[in-house]
């Protein structure tokens, strides 16, 4: 799927921009080895650190505190602050719990993650929980993220 969805990229000249906070970079290095790089990847962040969620991207701490750094609603706010900083076609925007350590409880255990994809003015939202090693949690992570991207840009 992966090889597919770089190549239609690439066909539909498209361009990526990612942010990641639990995925520290993965996504974005995975890109990169695509033959396809050159055409579609145009970087990523890696906001880790909460810090940089705020300090750099401007994300209000009241909101992180409100909604924790690992939700949905700061997933999507990744994207609307980025967007104010990069230039791109799709921004993916990814926040979770790799392993234990966040804001983990009955509702987000570890190995939830949150994924945004902003594609023709529209943020496309979504919430999965995985199983397993965090390497094993990442490329599902990845394949799902490059199933919507098929989709989502048919």
């Amino acid at each position: 799927m992966f090889k597919k969805l770089c190549h239609h990229l690439s066909d539909k000249k498209l361009s990526l921009f990612f942010i990641e906070s639990a995925s520290a970079g993965y996504l974005s290095y995975k890109f990169s080895l695509s033959p396809f790089s050159g055409d579609i990847l145009k970087g990523g962040l890696v906001c880790y650190d909460l810090k940089i969620k705020e300090k750099f991207l401007k994300i209000p701490p009241n909101i992180i505190k409100k909604h924790t750094a690992e939700s949905k609603k700061i997933t999507q706010k990744l994207i609307t602050y980025s967007k104010k900083k990069f230039n791109a076609d799709i921004y993916i925007s990814c926040t979770g719990l790799l392993k234990p350590g966040g804001s983990e409880n009955n509702k987000k255990p570890v190995g939830t993650f949150f994924y945004c994809i902003y594609y023709n003015n529209k943020i496309y939202s979504y919430k999965k929980i995985y199983k397993g090693k965090p390497e094993k949690k990442l490329k599902k992570l990845l394949n799902d993220i490059c199933n919507h991207l098929i989709k989502i840009t048919q």
